[in-house]
């Protein structure tokens, strides 16, 4: 079986063994290490509920507590977690990862929500993969990540469609359509904003009318519109379900690479 690498059985260990079961781990190993792979697991499965769940790798606790929607580890906007781009630091190969609603105040899986392998982990190579929708249909889409920075006075974005009861969408930047017929589960090529830029992102159904009312808008509301900063690297995702309200409704998030 696959291993997590050293630091990150040291973390879990102490984070099994502590007074607090349910503290958030501190010591996880997200330096890249020579010859390993890098992986961050985005939660991604909307229940009405947003109980808290549990990530392993090959049957090892690699995360505390955690609700939808947040990266492990890292973070985003629109998202749980930090506001770091960090990745986990594992053998090359195949792992398994899976979800769980734990038992109160432990480890032991309460309630499994998904078990599959991740393949053909290349060493010294950037992946992220989303666990996405819900019950027997939850299944995880993995991204092979180019961690190459872009040139002075942009940020690189790509957009993947994550939303299960959707079968396309556009995604604007502003007026711009940067993200063209995405079907649910694909993913857009890059492309590139200069820095300082400012805009909401418009979530369509594809084919809508550029000026049609949007599924979504992020920022929300009446909030200010994002500012692209300098040689950042993002991921932005749908997520959530059309038509739905509360913790399933349309979202439009963006994470760190």
């Amino acid at each position: 079986m696959k291993t997590v690498h050293a630091l990150i059985i040291i973390s879990v260990i102490a984070f099994l063994f502590g007074c607090n079961k349910n503290k958030v781990v501190t010591e996880l190993d997200t330096t890249s290490v020579s010859g390993n792979t890098n992986l961050k697991i985005v939660h991604t499965s909307a229940y009405a509920v947003n109980t808290p769940v549990q990530l392993k790798v090959n049957d090892i606790r690699i995360s505390s507590n955690i609700s939808y929607c947040t990266p492990f580890p890292g973070g985003g906007l629109n998202t749980g977690g930090s506001n770091m781009p960090w990745y986990l630091s594992l053998n090359a190969g195949t792992s398994k990862i899976s979800m769980s609603f734990p038992k109160a105040g432990t480890n032991t899986d309460s309630i499994p929500l998904f078990s599959g392998n991740l393949a053909d982990l290349l060493a010294n190579t950037y992946y992220t993969t989303y666990i996405v929708d819900t019950g027997s249909n939850t299944k995880q889409y993995k991204i092979n990540e180019n961690t190459i920075l872009p040139a002075e006075g942009t940020s690189r974005f790509k957009f993947i469609h994550l939303m299960p009861n959707l079968p396309a969408v556009d995604l604007y930047w502003g007026s711009i359509k940067v993200a063209d017929n995405i079907a649910y589960g694909a993913m857009s090529k890059d492309f590139v904003l200069n820095r300082s830029d400012t805009a909401h992102w418009f979530l369509r159904v594809a084919g809508a009318s550029p000026l049609s009312t949007p599924i979504t808008i992020y920022p929300a509301g009446n909030l200010a519109p994002q500012t692209v900063p300098n040689r950042r690297l993002f991921t932005v995702f749908s997520r959530g379900y059309l038509g739905s309200t509360g913790n399933r409704l349309p979202n439009i998030s963006l994470l760190y690479n």
